[in-house]
């Protein structure tokens, strides 16, 4: 299905219309959103949007939603595991591949259109909250996520978008800075 799908969208010439979505800035949450995973697993936008966007960015619009969705995915089954068993090592080890994933991500999607690096998006407040446990490692967080935070806002111009990833900004140091503090990073 994913494959005819792609055929579809890439054999044709004109342009359709996307259902796509906007990073918001949710003041009364104090974060960013930009999308979520229903029950069913596909996403849902905080804020939808139609794009219309000839075959080559529709195609890459469709496979970086894809792939976010499958890391979304990794990120929530990674952190119910670390909810129930905080010193599993082997979900500890897929804190580090998750945010391993998420970074070759990131490089592949430099130079994309503004609308396919939205994908870049990521929102720890759901998990700072205390009721998930967590989805990437913490370690040196801020530094391993400063090439996808370059890459993600290059050229950024709505200001709810800068506003929002301003606010995750804060989210990740505090992210990070808790574990350490505690003694979780070495």
């Amino acid at each position: 299905m994913l494959v005819d799908s792609l055929k579809k969208i890439t054999e044709q010439v004109g342009k359709d219309t996307y259902l796509t979505g906007q990073i918001v800035y949710v003041p009364e949450a104090g974060e960013g959103k930009h999308f979520h995973l229903n029950k069913e697993g596909n996403p849902e936008y905080y804020r939808i949007k139609y794009e219309t966007l000839g075959a080559k960015d529709g195609t890459e619009f469709f496979c970086a939603e894809k792939i976010r969705i499958d890391l979304e995915k990794k990120f929530q089954v990674t952190s119910a595991k670390l909810k129930t068993n905080p010193l599993d090592l082997k979900a500890r080890q897929e804190l580090e591949t998750n945010l391993e994933s998420y970074l070759k991500f990131a490089n592949v999607l430099q130079g994309k259109s503004q609308i396919v690096r939205n994908f870049l998006f990521f929102s720890l407040g759901k998990y700072m909250k205390g009721d998930q446990g967590i989805p990437v490692s913490p370690c040196e967080f801020t530094q391993k996520i400063l090439n996808p935070l370059t890459i993600a806002t290059s050229g950024l111009t709505d200001s709810d978008s800068k506003l929002a990833w301003a606010a995750n900004i804060q989210i990740f140091t505090a992210y990070e800075l808790g574990f350490t503090m505690a003694g979780y990073c070495k």
